[in-house]
């Protein structure tokens, strides 16, 4: 019994250490430094066309090659009322013993992008939501916008408007 009771006993401490090692962070990984805007390489961007007053969406790769975790919080731009960091989920449900599925939408307060790794908003997933459009976008327009991230770091791109990824 008490041989029983000492392997409960190490399994215990030894889950103990690695809950620890988690909430500090393990070597080579700082949880609390804070990557910057600056250090993030961002590619393909583009905007999905749409019409004054509707919304639209824009997609792009995020990636971070730095030390920190970069923390994305806020999104601006003049070419809409709002622009908010969103995820497109597919809810499934089980209705009347059939199952059930639905895209829902939702408002993300903000969006890490983890050291080391890249993090792509494209269709159907992450993206940046653009409500209440100001301007008419068309195919082959531009718009500006402001990204901003937890450290205070900030970057401006110029978002082409288009159907789809631009070319090269």
């Amino acid at each position: 019994m008490a041989m029983v009771f000492r392997r409960a006993h190490v399994l215990i401490l030894m889950a103990a250490a690695v809950l620890v090692g988690a909430l500090i962070g393990l070597p080579g990984r700082t949880a609390s430094a804070a990557g910057s805007l600056d250090e993030v390489t961002i590619s393909g961007a583009w905007a999905r066309p749409a019409r004054a007053g509707e919304n639209s969406a824009i997609y792009m790769t995020i990636a971070n090659p730095g030390p920190g975790d970069v923390e994305l919080v806020h999104v601006e731009t003049d070419a809409a009322e709002i622009a908010e960091i969103h995820e497109t989920v597919l809810e499934v449900e089980v209705v009347d013993g059939r199952f059930t599925q639905e895209m829902h939408m939702h408002h993300m307060h903000s969006l890490v992008v983890p050291a080391g790794e890249t993090v792509r908003l494209q269709p159907g997933g992450l993206h940046l939501m653009l409500i209440g459009l100001k301007q008419d976008l068309e195919e082959g327009q531009t718009i500006l916008v402001r990204l901003m991230a937890a450290d205070g770091s900030e970057r401006e791109l110029t978002v082409p408007v288009s159907q789809g990824e631009p070319r090269g």
